[in-house]
């Protein structure tokens, strides 16, 4: 409504990557959301280019590290974008265990804690 210009646009598994491919080359969206695994995929295909990227955001950062496999498809996606840019993690949830693994994809983080250290996290 009040932002009608920019473009969005969300990839995720289980449908074709072509459909993906299309709305990339058609819409060239300015802000994507997407499942590490499909973002990966459009990103090594050359499709999705990631040289511009300004902010990296993980949400549910708790649930997406701690998968192995979801991990190391963001930390190859990492590597494909700018060394400067803002990375923002969102968390309901961070245990403390996870956290130095999140840390890890950021400099100098801030955290934000609502109420107490296990309700809600933000790290900027």
């Amino acid at each position: 409504k009040y932002m009608s210009a920019v473009k969005v646009s969300v990839f995720f598994g289980g449908l074709p990557t072509k459909n993906d491919e299309d709305v990339l080359k058609k819409n060239c969206p300015h802000i994507v959301f997407g499942t590490p695994g499909r973002i990966l995929a459009l990103a090594k295909s050359k499709v999705l280019n990631l040289r511009y990227v300004k902010h990296f955001v993980i949400d549910e950062c708790d649930k997406v590290l701690e998968s192995l496999d979801m991990r190391r498809d963001v930390q190859e996606i990492f590597k494909m974008t700018p060394h400067e840019k803002q990375v923002l993690m969102f968390s309901a949830t961070l245990s403390k265990d996870i956290r130095p693994v999140c840390k890890k994809f950021m400099q100098q983080p801030m955290e934000i804690y609502i109420d107490n250290e296990t309700k809600l996290t933000l790290h900027v």
